[in-house]
This record gives C-alpha cells, structure tokens and sequence, in this order.
C-alpha cells in the first residue's frame, strides 16, 4: 500500500514547496490549508509528475474540521504514515497594543492545531505499529521575543510538546521530528519590518527539511548561522540579554514609526 502523508499548510510557502518533494518520494500526500484553490494548484504540479495528491479544505484552530479531514484522507488515499504539522502564522504583539485576542490566534493555529492533528492521527500510528510526526516549530521558541510573545509562545509550546511526545514514542516506532527555521520568505515573513538575516527561499527551506525528515532527525533547526545566534542568546546572562534586546527593539520601534510617516 502506498504510504500516505497528511501535510498542514500546503498552500503556500514551505508547505506548498515540500509536497512535490514528498510525492517523488513515493508518498500519496493530502494536502491541507484553508485555500483550497491554491491547494488545486499544487495538486495539479504533483499529478503533472506521476505523483497523487488529495487537496483537502482545513482549519486547523478548529478540532472538528481537522478530524474531518483526516478522515476523508484514510477514506480516499489510506490510513496516514506521516503527519507534517507545518501550518502557522504569526503577527507582531508589541506590549503598547497587547490584546489577548492574537495570543488567541497564535495559540490556537500553532500549538492548538498540532495538538488536534496528533490527536487525530496518533492512535492509528499506535494501532498499525510505526509512523512518524513532524512539527514545525522555531528558534522563536527557545527564547522570549519581544515584540513576537504571542509567537515566540506558542512556538515554545510547540517544542516541548514535541519533545514530550519524542521521548514517550521512543519504544512505539513512532519517531517525532522538530523543524526549526530560521527566516524564510513566506507571506508571514513578509509582514515583517525588521531586517531578516540569513533570509532563506521556501524551495531551499524545503529541501533541507525534506532530508531531516526522511533521516527522522531529533531535532533540525537551520541554517546553522541562525542556530548559533540563538543558541548563544541562551549563553548571556539576563542583565545583558534584556539589555540587548531592549536596545534592539527600541531601533525596530524607531524604524517603523518613520516608515510609516
């Protein structure tokens, strides 16, 4: 039987570049989002090549509309090998507009919505022996951003759940990956206005994405430049850390305020 993947956020941006490569592995891949005519579109390329792919309308905030769609993806394609949970978005929360309604959002597409996806399709990895679960989370999470809580949070509950499921599948045969990118330009990316060093392409994101999770890396943050920055930020004594950060969000502050005049 062929195996099957259920890919979240397969509309665009890393999502949309990943499942071509997904489908020339062999894999029948149900493609996921809430745009389901962009969802058409990547459909058809992956058909274009040989592969099978099934465009399937998706809120993943909303838990009913996630077990829906899982089933009609073991109904038409098969019972899923491996779950991609790489849908997510994020907008700037600054503290001087601080609204609890966008940590709401946050939580509920990137924390929320990898936890209905397990949830929905874990017991079938556990009743078939084996599978495998990819999160795609961010060095966001490691650290508090300012200006990105309600990002930079759900992303850490992201990360600690993955490890937690990690380390308690070890004896299952269900292996669970953590994707880490640093910046890549995708519609999210493109709101923001600060400079994004190491800037990636989503076909490149992709690509390495695709090899962590065919070798079922751990853990896969990338590319190592942005690793190292973060990593190091963990090194700094809090004094220093919140001063640093301080000073750079004043600049950001500063920097929007004159474009937007």
């Amino acid at each position: 039987m062929q195996p099957v993947t259920f890919l979240t956020g397969a509309s665009s941006g890393i999502g949309r570049a990943l499942a071509p490569l997904l489908a020339a592995d062999g894999h029948a891949v149900a493609l996921v989002a809430r745009r389901v005519h962009l969802l058409d579109e990547v459909a058809e390329t992956i058909r274009a090549a040989g592969g099978r792919a099934l465009p399937i309308e998706c809120d993943v905030a909303d838990f009913s509309s996630v077990q829906l769609a899982v089933q009609r993806c073991e109904d038409e394609l098969g019972p899923v090998d491996r779950l991609i949970a790489n849908a997510g978005m994020g907008r700037p929360t600054p503290v001087r507009n601080f609204r609890s309604s966008d940590f709401e959002v946050a939580l509920a597409t990137n924390f929320m919505g990898l936890v209905y996806c397990v949830e929905a399709t874990l017991p079938g990895m556990l009743r078939r022996g084996g599978g495998q679960i990819v999160g795609v989370s961010s060095p966001a999470g490691w650290r508090g951003i300012p200006g990105s809580g309600a990002y930079s949070s759900s992303k850490a509950a992201m990360t600690n759940l993955l490890e937690s499921l990690r380390i308690e599948l070890l004896d299952q045969r269900v292996s669970v990956t953590t994707i880490e990118p640093g910046f890549v330009r995708t519609e999210m990316t493109d709101q923001n206005d600060f400079q994004m060093p190491f800037l990636l392409e989503p076909e490149d994101a992709a690509r390495r994405i695709h090899r962590a999770i065919l070798r079922r890396r751990r853990v896969f943050a990338f590319p190592w430049q942005i690793k190292v920055l973060f990593k190091s930020t963990n090194l700094l004594p809090l004094a220093i850390y919140d001063r640093l950060f301080a000073r750079l969000t004043r600049q950001r502050n500063a920097f929007a305020e004159e474009q937007s005049r």
